[in-house]
């Protein structure tokens, strides 16, 4: 028997082959292996196929158990989570209404169990204070105050007096109540008073002096006469120089030893132009009527103007 070597793989075989028996069994292993590789592999999809299925369902098996679970505890707990939720928003609501809410005071008399009438807004029960400093009682109307003051002139109680334009300023006093009086003149035209009760005679006529302290008040009757050539009786007896009839030209200030003023107008209303003293020259214009002269002076600044004044503080010269 003779040997043989095949010319692929090299090995030597019996010449009794008709092909080399090595290759040949190389090659059927070879188709072997190749046969079983590819069918596990085609086993190995379908059972990855089978594998990845339930992977791709997991999730929605886990959402659905969820979306169960809540309407599971919603169908048994739901009205109380409600009820806790709903509960909470008004009782923060209630709090906020009650922190708001202003606190109103009890007005119900714990004795008679009646509501009590509380204040206007703004009314404390007290004395209302005015700009000026006076209380709202001080400025009651008079009027509807009883007569509780006395009005006296030199220490003697006086209801009524005359006296003439161009008279000195009579000084009037008032007794009784608080002490602290205002005093007024139903007609200023007529008879003017000051803060101390010092009535000045302006023109013919009558006028009521009032003195109230605001709880009580004082009246007293005041006649002027018009001024006249010669001289007047004041109300203390006395008796003063009068600037008597006045003809137009010079003439002087007279009867002014607190100062006279010299109005734009006929009036005690009318503007006050400048105030003259005892001695100073004039023009005597005109009458104006009613004791009242129409007169020129010089001004401050050297300016001639054109005034009014009674002739009671006018002299000529």
């Amino acid at each position: 028997m003779a040997m043989k070597r095949c010319p692929i793989c090299g090995e030597k075989y019996s010449d009794t082959y008709k092909s080399c028996p090595f290759c040949e069994e190389e090659e059927a292993l070879q188709s072997g292996s190749q046969i079983r590789r590819t069918a596990p592999a085609r086993g190995g999809r379908r059972a990855a196929k089978n594998r990845r299925q339930p992977n791709l369902l997991s999730p929605i098996l886990v959402v659905l158990i969820v979306i169960m679970a809540a309407l599971l505890v919603y169908l048994l707990f739901g009205d109380q989570i409600a009820e806790r939720l709903t509960g909470g928003t008004d009782a923060a609501q209630d709090q906020q209404v009650e922190d708001v809410t202003p606190d109103v005071p009890d007005t119900t008399d714990p004795e008679t169990g009646e509501d009590v009438t509380m204040p206007e807004s703004g009314d404390t029960g007290e004395t209302e204070e005015t700009d000026d400093g006076d209380t709202a009682a001080e400025q009651t109307d008079p009027a509807t105050l009883p007569e509780t003051l006395t009005i006296a002139y030199l220490g003697s109680p006086r209801t009524e007096f005359t006296m003439s334009v161009g008279d000195e300023p009579i000084p009037l006093t008032a007794s009784g109540g608080s002490g602290t009086y205002t005093w007024s003149s139903s007609d200023d035209g007529i008879a003017s008073v000051d803060a101390s009760g010092k009535v000045t005679a302006v023109s013919a006529g009558q006028a009521t002096l009032t003195v109230t302290d605001g709880s009580g008040k004082g009246t007293c009757l005041v006649r002027v006469r018009g001024g006249s050539a010669g001289s007047t009786t004041s109300a203390g007896g006395s008796t003063a120089s009068s600037g008597g009839t006045l003809t137009a030209g010079a003439a002087v200030v007279v009867n002014a030893s607190s100062g006279v003023r010299v109005r734009s107008g006929p009036n005690t209303d009318s503007e006050i132009l400048a105030t003259l003293s005892n001695g100073n020259s004039v023009q005597v214009v005109q009458s104006a009527g009613n004791g009242w002269y129409q007169i020129t002076f010089v001004a401050s600044g050297g300016v001639t103007t054109t005034g009014y004044m009674m002739g009671t503080y006018l002299s000529n010269s």
